[in-house]
């Protein structure tokens, strides 16, 4: 009975994609990939592409043509993803599905390849994955989020708590609570990232990989359950 409850929490039935459970592992990957490609792949960002501005603007002025290169190349292919994963919502029923394959396969590669992999190929490929996943999955219990980077969560989580502080708002303490979760779960995958790459390296991605093919298993019969 009570797993019961907890599993209703955690899957919404109305609004599959919305659940807390996809919010959660995808944002855990988000932090645990931006971990590693900053990390394992020269200093660059997969997802946060306001901090590979702000490296780009540092290695034009340094004329770091390999730094230059590396940020170009993940701010332009995660544009790329994005408008890739609007294809899909245009063209495909189960589009969120198949936004989730991109980063599996990149995934899969990358960890396969030699420490010395050109880091611009690597991190460009991962941000390529990371925008159709952040572009599919927004919504948690129809809040918009972030998975791969957290700077608005944060915000949003502490406006929530403030407004209960003040108006004492149920609903403000839930949505609070909800955000909370997102930032935990990105600061969560980031440290695990951290702490996992000194023993594999390249293929500490591959975790990652692996929670993201369970969450896109798990989200399918959840759909097809839903949605027949």
């Amino acid at each position: 009975m009570q797993e019961g409850i907890i599993l209703d929490k955690l899957l919404n039935k109305r609004h599959v994609e919305e659940a807390r459970l996809f919010a959660i592992l995808l944002t855990f990957c988000g932090g645990f990939l931006d971990a590693f490609t900053y990390i394992q792949c020269g200093h660059t960002l997969a997802a946060a592409q306001t901090g590979n501005i702000v490296f780009l603007s540092a290695a034009l002025v340094n004329h770091n043509v390999i730094g230059i290169v590396d940020r170009c190349g993940a701010i332009i292919l995660y544009i790329l993803g994005i408008i890739v994963a609007i294809g899909f919502q245009a063209h495909i029923k189960y589009w969120r599905i198949f936004c989730l394959f991109p980063i599996l396969i990149i995934g899969g590669f990358v960890g396969a390849m030699p420490e010395d992999f050109p880091t611009y190929l690597s991190v460009g490929l991962v941000s390529f994955g990371l925008a159709l996943l952040n572009t599919a999955f927004s919504k948690i219990e129809g809040l918009g989020y972030s998975s791969v980077f957290t700077t608005g969560n944060i915000k949003k989580f502490v406006v929530a708590w403030t407004e209960y502080g003040y108006h004492h708002d149920r609903a403000d303490l839930i949505i609070g609570f909800d955000y909370f979760l997102i930032v935990l779960a990105f600061t969560t995958g980031a440290i695990s990232s951290a702490v996992i790459q000194p023993f594999l390296r390249m293929k500490t991605i591959w975790v990652a990989v692996l929670v993201i093919l369970i969450t896109d298993i798990i989200y399918y019969f959840q759909k097809k359950r839903v949605n027949p």
